[in-house]
């Protein structure tokens, strides 16, 4: 990196700091009185460190012009904030007028040399009370003042009545002393303070203010009718430098007498603010090439990361502005000239000189390796920098700086030192937004980061990582700086502690038992129901030994090695149902990170209730920042109850989640739903499972203990409840895997008998003497033609006679009939015992593919009165069904009846039929028999519904 100070060396006063205050306080009256700094005094070396500005310029043309010509405006105002810029003007044209000889080769080009009478007149060197004693005179006025400077002794005598007498002397006799003084000039300085002097001087015989006001009125007339005479007059722009209510009608008074026939100048405009610096403070530039590869180097950085910039900072002008301003750069000063300069005690152009004079020297001494000062350099450890900007905001600061931005202990150079790659940025960005956090405008008060970033960032610094120190080890909830607020988007210095040291404060106070309530209160809300769930059990006699799955949400001293001690017994005794506990443990650094934030939550909560208790009146601003900060902390809380609790045990077998989701979800309901697609936790459990883990060495197992085993062994997954294993026994049956039947004394109950066919969820029970049985063994027992049981070794469908299987009841070889066939009007099914098979036992309504429609399609079990006694939810039926059905193909005739009627007729016997299905039954059809099958079935034939009504 290129040294600025090897590419443009400072003055030598400035490297050597020392230089005097006195050398930025300008004085139009030390200057006319040869008292003033050689900086000022001696006109070749002011000429010499002045940058002309076009408002100097301009100023110094219409002098020449009116005083040797006579043409141009007679009466001018120069008008600027205060330290604008109007002093070190008025002593331009004093030693243009007084010593243009020695400095022609200084002065804007075309300015030809006159000479001229000078009067000045420096409010703040006059004394309205005694006067001014000189030559054995005593000037009492300031048109006593003007006619001495002017015509000497003689002069006086022609107004010193009127000086004694403290009257203004009228038109008629300052045009006659004045037309015979030509060419002359009057400057006035500071003229506000003597008329607030005069005003305020009550011992002076009759109104001095009154009668100064009077004079001006006549002087401004009077000059102006003059040819070759001129008056220039410096008033602030407004009363931010001055106080009282006197001053502001002055300021009023005078602008009224002088707007008139003024014309107003302002010295310095828009960016000759920053060649003004560089020429005071700056030899000129060693390396011109150096320079401009510094400077577009910026730039293009700027250009290249415009998404980090302020918008102006990618703009050519801007480009313009950095090459005038150079080796600042032009935030530095402007921060200072247009935010500082508000201030009523910062004077602008005097006051950036001084403050930046302190700041370059310190830079120099320190030999700084930097290529460009930017706002963030300024040393505010540096105790004359420091001073300058204290004395405006009130030294209460002085202690903010010390603990936040600069000092031994200051937070941020601590940041720094701990984080050396960082070079400094902690505190640069905390001396950046300090700077920007001062104005007499409440709402320019502060910086956002675009600004920060353009403040601190190097060509060589990633601006993201400005963003990353600043939101998180700054400001936020890790953020160390105690007095640093952020409101709006912008961050700015407060005597107000920042929200986070209050929070911080109140954190400390809060006990440990209360953190922990705290804590167990919202881990007991975020466990949710999905599973039965005990929070930070204390012993293992609180979980209880049942068939359901537990969740043990462990507390946090909770040991890993306990886990098998409670698996093995609850309190004293042998626990039974093992495979049912799931141990969440918590991680101890999360819990560290939650706890910090319940005590957050805790802090914030009490702070909120004592200010809208009164407690906190200054803090009332800050509700919003913390209502903010609540729901944050109240928003994150599923996430991290769920990132302590990411690991789990299943039985003895530790299951690591991984890092939660952001979205919401509760503890119970993320681990069944991760364990379930782990398939620790089943819904749907394939019956190959249970032939070969089973039943491969056995023929037959009771199913009540198959479903113990579920509950027992933990090498199993965990059933979601035992409808799972009915489903499978179910499925199994279905698919003539395996047989299911009641066996009492080693005797296989026909009746009981189920294989290849559809049962009901109700027919497997779980209870005493109800077995499943392998297929190979159902094959043994069964008829390989009919799949009836045997009995006796023989299918009851055998001829008597000569031992055929029958047919259709007969039997096909001796044509011997054992009986008429009968079938069920409704499935066409071959009655037994006169009854049809597919009737359901519990209610006798027909089977509906081998499931009764009164069977709860949620759980299984058998409705009552259309209402499910295990999960209480009601069968959704219709009432009143009216369907007309077209477009019939007649080879579609048979798959209608199947599907359609049928159907119906299973649940509600008969009908009548039309060209229409019009059926108004108070029993009613289930709604999935109409939507599911009829309607289906007519969409398959291809036919249509053209009327349809369903209640």
């Amino acid at each position: 990196m290129e040294n600025w100070f090897d590419v443009i060396e400072p003055h030598r006063d400035i490297k050597e700091q020392r230089f005097s205050e006195s050398v930025f306080a300008a004085d139009l009256g030390d200057v006319a009185s040869g008292t003033a700094h050689p900086d000022y005094n001696d006109p070749y070396t002011f000429a010499r460190n002045t940058f002309f500005t076009a408002g100097i310029t301009n100023l110094l043309q219409q002098v020449s012009r009116k005083l040797s010509k006579g043409e141009g405006p007679a009466v001018i105002e120069i008008q600027t904030p205060f330290g604008g810029g109007k002093t070190h003007a008025l002593i331009s044209i004093y030693h243009y007028i007084k010593n243009n000889k020695k400095i022609s080769k200084l002065l804007p080009k075309d300015l030809k040399t006159l000479s001229a009478s000078i009067a000045i007149v420096v409010g703040t060197h006059l004394n309205p009370v005694e006067g001014r004693k000189v030559d054995g005179l005593t000037l009492g006025t300031l048109w006593g003042e003007l006619a001495y400077q002017l015509g000497d002794k003689e002069g006086y005598k022609e107004f010193e009545e009127n000086d004694k007498q403290r009257i203004a002397p009228g038109k008629e006799k300052l045009k006659k002393f004045l037309t015979g003084k030509q060419p002359f000039i009057l400057l006035f300085d500071e003229i506000l303070e003597y008329i607030a002097k005069a005003l305020d001087a009550k011992s002076l015989k009759g109104n001095l203010g009154g009668q100064t006001y009077a004079f001006f009125q006549e002087l401004t007339e009077t000059v102006a009718s003059i040819d070759r005479g001129m008056l220039i007059i410096s008033l602030p722009s407004s009363v931010l430098e001055d106080y009282t209510g006197e001053k502001e009608q002055g300021l009023a008074r005078l602008n009224k007498i002088f707007g008139r026939i003024e014309t107003i100048q302002t010295p310095v405009k828009g960016d000759e603010i920053y060649s003004i610096i560089r020429k005071r403070l700056f030899q000129d530039v060693q390396d011109p090439s150096k320079k401009e590869e510094i400077i577009h180097r910026y730039f293009d950085f700027y250009r290249k990361n415009k998404q980090d910039v302020p918008a102006k900072a990618r703009e050519p002008d801007f480009l313009q502005e950095m090459k005038l301003a150079y080796p600042l750069h032009p935030d530095t000063i402007d921060l200072l000239y247009e935010k500082w300069g508000t201030f009523p005690s910062f004077q602008r152009t005097r006051g950036v000189l001084r403050l930046l004079a302190n700041v370059i020297g310190d830079l120099y001494t320190r030999q700084k390796n930097i290529d460009l000062i930017l706002p963030g350099d300024i040393n505010l450890n540096h105790t004359g920098i420091r001073r300058e900007f204290l004395k405006h905001t009130g030294y209460e600061y002085e202690s903010i700086i010390g603990s936040d931005i600069a000092g031994h202990q200051a937070k941020a150079q601590i940041l720094d030192s701990e984080n050396l790659q960082w070079k400094g940025l902690a505190e640069r960005i905390a001396t950046s937004i300090f700077l920007h956090s001062f104005t007499a405008e409440e709402l320019e008060k502060g910086i956002n980061i675009p600004y920060i970033k353009m403040a601190t960032m190097r060509p060589e610094t990633m601006p993201a990582l400005i963003t990353e120190i600043l939101k998180s080890r700054l400001t936020g909830s890790q953020g160390v700086l105690w007095y640093l607020n952020e409101r709006d988007g912008r961050f700015y210095f407060s005597r107000l502690p920042s929200l986070r040291k209050i929070t911080r404060d109140k954190k400390e106070l809060i006990k440990k038992e209360r953190c922990t309530q705290e804590i167990q209160k919202t881990i007991n809300q975020e466990a949710g129901k999905a599973l039965s769930t005990y929070v930070w059990p204390q012993n293992s006699h609180a979980i209880p030994d049942n068939k359901a799955i537990k969740l043990i949400i462990a507390d946090p001293d909770f040991s890993e090695s306990q886990i098998e001690l409670w698996l093995e017994k609850r309190g004293n005794n042998f626990r039974t149902y093992k495979n049912t506990m799931i141990f969440a443990v918590a991680d101890t650094a999360g819990y560290g990170h939650l706890e910090d934030q319940i005590k957050e939550y805790i802090a914030l909560q009490e702070i909120k209730k004592e200010i809208n208790a009164g407690d906190w009146e200054t803090l009332k601003g800050k509700l919003p920042e913390i209502k903010e900060n609540i729901d944050t902390i109240e928003g994150n809380l599923s996430y991290n109850v769920r990132k302590i609790y990411n690991t789990i045990y299943v039985g003895e077998n530790k299951i690591d989640l991984g890092m939660p989701t952001a979205a919401k979800e509760n503890l119970s309901s993320w681990f069944k739903k991760e364990l379930e697609f782990k398939e620790k936790i089943v819904r749907n459990l394939h019956y190959r499972m249970i032939i070969q883990r089973f039943m491969s060495d056995r023929d037959e197992l009771e199913t009540k203990t198959l479903l113990e085993q579920f509950y027992k062994n933990t090498e199993l997954p965990m059933l979601e409840d035992e409808n799972v294993l009915r489903r499978t026994i179910q499925k199994a049956v279905a698919d003539g895997a395996l047989g299911l039947a009641i066996i009492q004394d080693g005797e296989i109950s026909e009746a009981s008998f189920r294989y290849k066919q559809t049962i009901p969820f109700d027919d497997i029970t779980f209870d005493e003497n109800e077995y499943v049985l392998s297929k190979e063994k159902v094959e043994k027992l069964i008829c390989p033609q009919c799949a009836r049981l045997l009995i006796n070794g023989l299918c009851p469908n055998t001829c008597p006679k000569c031992g055929t299987h029958l047919v259709q009841g007969r039997c096909p070889k001796c044509e011997m009939g054992l009986g008429p066939v009968e079938r069920c009007e409704i499935c066409g099914s071959l009655l037994v015992n006169g009854k049809c098979p597919n009737i359901c036992i519990q209610c006798g309504t027909h089977l509906v593919d081998g499931i009764c429609p009164n069977t709860c399609r949620e759980c299984g079990a058998h409705l009552v009165d259309g209402v499910c006694p295990k999960c209480g939810k009601e069968q959704e039926k219709y009432r009143e069904v009216i369907l007309r059905i077209e477009d019939i193909p007649t080879t579609k005739i048979a798959d209608l009846n199947r599907g359609v009627l049928l159907p119906i007729s299973r649940e509600i016997g008969g009908f009548k039929l039309t060209l229409e299905i019009d059926i108004t039954n108070e029993d009613g059809i289930s709604k999935e028999t109409i939507e599911k099958i009829v309607k289906e079935t007519i969409s398959q034939v291809g036919a249509r519904i053209t009327k349809e009504k369903l209640k």
